[in-house]
């Protein structure tokens, strides 16, 4: 009699013991995913319609894409980043200007930089920068918007261009 009562607990223990484990392993996962915690306060991006082509010199640059991760400065935990992902296509190898704003309530500019970036001929996917887009605890969440650093006869162009494709020409 002892020995089936043996083997049932060394099964309960290993039922539990495994049980465990599993629990564990949820816990852990959840803890290492701060990210998931972040991403609640990150902010939409998007790329500016009339912002996202650049023509210069013949040769014609894209933003087809616009990605980011959220994450909060280790140095300062208050301050909240976002890494900015662009992608899209190069018509030739062009330094090329970039901007990165954050917008607040009614399109009101909160922040803006701007970058230098250097892309080869053809796709491209790069990141920009860590940008500070907020502190822990804001309840509003602003939205950030990227596009190419245009004079205003491209900006021009481009809103023609694109009244054009919405069949809003003149």
């Amino acid at each position: 009699m002892a020995d089936p009562m043996l083997k049932i607990l060394k099964t309960t223990r290993l039922i539990a013991a495994s049980a465990l484990g599993l629990l564990l392993s949820g816990c852990l996962g959840l803890g290492n995913d701060v990210d998931e915690i972040v991403q609640r306060q990150c902010p939409s991006v998007a790329i500016v319609a009339t912002a996202d082509k650049l023509v210069v010199e013949e040769a014609s640059f894209e933003i087809t894409e616009a990605r980011l991760k959220c994450f909060i400065n280790r140095d300062n935990e208050d301050e909240l980043l976002a890494a900015v992902t662009l992608s899209g296509r190069a018509g030739a190898r062009k330094q090329v200007p970039l901007f990165l704003a954050s917008l607040g309530e009614n399109d009101a500019i909160l922040g803006r930089t701007q970058y230098k970036v250097t892309l080869a001929q053809g796709d491209f996917t790069l990141t920009l920068p860590n940008y500070s887009y907020g502190k822990k605890g804001n309840e509003r969440k602003p939205r950030l918007v990227s596009g190419f650093v245009l004079t205003q006869a491209q900006l021009a162009a481009n809103r023609a261009a694109y009244r054009k494709t919405l069949g809003l020409s003149d």
